[in-house]
C-alpha cells in the first residue's frame, strides 16, 4: 500500500496536543503499521516569539536575546514532539521525528517530496481564521500541492477522510475521478 508516510502536526501554539493532532496521530500510526511503512513525524514551527519587544537595546543586546529565544523555542519544540511521541511504539515499521522552521504549508509539501513519501497524513480543522477562510487551511493547501496521497483526519470520525487526486480502489485499480 503506503512506502512511506508522513504525519503533518503542529505543535507549537499548543499548552495541551489538539484532538486533531492525536487523531491524525492515530491514523498515521495505524497506516504505518497496517503497511508496515516507515512514519516520518514532521512539525513546522516558528521563531515569531523570539523578537524582543524593547526595540531601544543596544544591537548586540537584541541579538543575543533574539539567539536565546531560538534556542528556548528550538527545545519548547524537542521537548513537545518527545511528549507527542510518548505513546507511540517504537518498534517497526521506523518512527522519525523531524522539526523544520519555516511555513507550514511549504515546508510539508516540501519535505514530502525530499522524503519521497507517497502519503501525507494532517489533521484537518473546522476552525478557520479569516485569513484561512479566504485562502484556506494548511490541510486544504497541502491537499492541493503535495504530489502523493493525503489523508485529513478530524476528531471523532471512525476513518479518515482521504482527498487525493489519485484514489486507487485496491481491488480494481485507479477510481477515475
Amino acid at each position: 500500500m503506503y512506502r512511506h508516510i508522513l504525519l503533518a502536526v503542529a505543535l507549537q501554539r499548543w499548552d495541551e496536543f489538539s484532538p486533531h493532532a492525536v487523531a491524525a496521530r492515530e491514523a498515521a500510526v495505524a497506516l504505518a503499521h497496517g503497511a508496515g511503512a516507515p512514519l516520518s513525524v514532521l512539525s513546522v514551527y516558528d521563531y515569531d516569539d523570539a523578537q524582543p519587544d524593547a526595540l531601544s537595546l543596544p544591537l548586540e543586546e537584541v541579538s543575543r536575546y533574539r539567539d536565546t529565544q531560538m534556542q528556548r523555542i528550538d527545545a519548547q519544540m524537542e521537548a513537545k514532539m518527545k511528549a507527542f511521541l510518548a505513546g507511540v511504539p517504537t518498534h517497526e515499521p521506523p518512527l522519525t521525528p523531524l522539526l523544520k522552521v519555516g511555513h507550514p504549508r511549504q515546508v510539508i509539501v516540501a519535505t514530502a517530496e525530499a522524503l519521497g513519501v507517497d502519503c501525507v497524513v494532517i489533521g484537518a480543522h473546522s476552525k478557520r481564521r479569516v485569513l484561512d477562510a479566504l485562502l484556506g487551511g494548511t490541510a486544504t493547501a497541502v491537499s492541493r500541492h503535495a504530489r502523493c496521497a493525503v489523508v485529513m483526519v478530524q476528531p471523532g470520525e471512525q476513518r479518515p477522510l482521504v482527498q487525493t487526486s489519485a484514489v486507487e480502489d485496491p481491488l480494481q485499480g485507479p477510481i477515475p475521478g
